[in-house]
């Protein structure tokens, strides 16, 4: 029961961030749904843990805290991934303009 209500007050104050960085408009109307459904689900899944062994037969693992571990994980490399091609472009993005301020440089 503890862990429900940790879970659950935890949930509470992500998505209290989540409405802040929407207002501040550092959050799109998709990122904001995202977020909801997330903290929603894991509300969900901690109060009514059946819910998850019923995922884990759909996806044929023994147990419904397994498949959340091995969703997780996926999910966790997926966002790494992304996170590792934005890094590569905002890198590639920096170096173009350091090329054209140096190009200006150059021609004063």
């Amino acid at each position: 029961m503890m862990i429900q209500i940790l879970i659950s007050i935890l949930a509470v104050i992500a998505l209290l961030g989540v409405a802040r960085n929407f207002k501040k408009g550092a959050l799109s109307k998709g990122g904001l749904v995202l977020w909801i459904l997330v903290w929603g689900a894991a509300v969900v899944l901690v109060w009514n843990p059946a819910v998850t062994n019923h995922i884990a037969g759909i996806l044929g693992v023994g147990r419904g805290a397994d498949a959340v571990f091995y969703v997780s994980i996926a999910v966790i490399f997926y966002v790494m991934f992304r996170i590792y091609g934005k890094m590569e472009n905002l890198e590639h993005q920096l170096s173009e303009i350091a090329k054209k301020f140096a190009l200006k440089d150059l021609e004063k």
